[in-house]
């Protein structure tokens, strides 16, 4: 099996375990009789550790390789889900969380430089959109999947509820498991040549570079995060609108959405991926502003699903464009930069969004989204313009 066909086969099972998880746990902590607050409390666990594991993460995978902080991040991940799936007290269940995060984050700061390693340039904007479009349609799966097992377990084999849980928490972490195997299938990644790279690139200079990108990464980023978490609601309370019915208007955008991304790599190889970057970050503001003012379900539910794709379309090129300014030697901390920009933005975002809507409602909300979404579209794109791409051997490249 080609090498790029078995890291994105690995990707698609690394997230089985965490989509089980993300949507069972809290039944699960329920079905043990742990109150709201320790669901809250496993959640935030879960993002301290992917969150503590960033730059560690970042520095192995710049000198072990991507290879093998992916296969640690499948070791890792599948023993945290399931010691989170055997555990019944709240410390262990915060320590079993903290550890699956880790895993996550060592996953995620590996995947970029991994893609770049395998994919030749040609085939790059196709191999990250189908990573991306593979993982969003596939998440929507086994999310499915997973809300059938326990049902499954319980109406078929006669399985208590607490059992059927852990059960099922332990097919998705299986999942994960399986992902190790096809990462080690791979061919080995070994580090790329530090002297070479820093020689060439003038040593660190070309690092530090990139951080004015990856803060305006940040900014573009909080845009998006300051009304996502919150879009459910405004679907119910603007327009009524059931919680089974906006439940099928999100899992119908997640799997539109997946299936913009898969054709966006062709298209990013026809008109060039910093071109089709800036015509999707055009997208965003617009549709938010509109979505403020839609006085109608339809016309709403049209503008969500417009701004909605903007982030899993430019996330891949985002990727792409940052790493290739840095030589390859770098790639592992400035991806730790970029998932941190991303976590940090999420976390900010929900904060600042939350007490936005608590006090001036749902327009303001959605009208600050949009303007910090076009205030950051616009740095990232004269940020990316300024800075030149390096080449393979860090030189500076047209």
């Amino acid at each position: 099996m080609p090498p790029l066909v078995l890291l994105i086969a690995g990707n698609v099972l690394f997230a089985t375990g965490l989509s089980f998880h993300g949507f069972l746990y809290n039944f699960y902590l329920e079905a043990l009789g742990h109150a709201e607050g320790v669901m809250g409390q496993a959640a935030a666990a879960l993002t301290l550790g992917g969150l503590a594991s960033l730059l560690p993460a970042g520095w192995l995978t710049d000198r072990a390789g991507p290879r093998a902080a992916l296969v640690l991040a499948g070791l890792v991940v599948t023993v945290g889900l399931a010691a989170g799936a055997l555990t019944e007290h709240r410390l262990p269940v915060y320590l079993a969380a903290i550890g699956s995060g880790i895993g996550f984050g060592l996953w995620r700061v590996a995947v970029a430089p991994a893609l770049m390693r395998l994919a030749p340039p040609a085939q790059r904007p196709r191999a990250f959109a189908w990573n991306v479009g593979l993982l969003v349609t596939t998440g929507g799966v086994w999310i499915a999947l997973a809300g059938s097992v326990p049902d499954w377990l319980v109406s078929g084999l006669g399985l208590a509820r607490l059992p059927a849980m852990r059960v099922a928490l332990g097919v998705g972490a299986a999942g994960s498991a399986l992902s190790s195997v096809l990462f080690a299938l791979m061919p080995r990644l070994p580090p790329a040549d530090r002297t070479a790279a820093s020689s060439a690139a003038g040593g660190m200079r070309p690092v530090f570079a990139v951080l004015p990108i990856v803060a305006c990464v940040w900014l573009w980023m909080l845009g998006p995060a300051l009304a996502a978490p919150f879009l459910n609601l405004f679907f119910t309370r603007r327009f009524a609108l059931s919680v089974m019915h906006v439940g099928v208007i999100f899992a119908g955008a997640n799997l539109l959405w997946g299936a913009l991304v898969f054709p966006s790599g062709d298209l990013a190889a026809r008109v060039g991926r910093g071109r089709l970057l800036v015509m999707a970050l055009a997208v965003f503001a617009p549709a938010m502003w509109g979505l403020s003012l839609a006085s109608s379900a339809g016309f709403a539910v049209g503008l969500f699903l417009l701004q909605g794709a903007v982030s899993p379309i430019t996330n891949p090129l985002i990727d792409q464009l940052l790493l290739e300014r840095v030589a390859p030697a770098r790639h592992g901390i400035v991806s730790s930069w970029r998932n941190a920009a991303a976590d940090l933005s999420a976390m900010l975002g929900a904060s600042l969004g939350g007490r936005l809507l608590a006090d001036a409602g749902f327009p303001a909300l959605i009208s600050w989204a949009a303007a910090v979404g076009l205030a950051g579209a616009v740095a990232l794109a004269l940020a990316l313009r300024v800075a030149p791409p390096v080449n393979s051997s860090g030189a500076s490249g047209p």
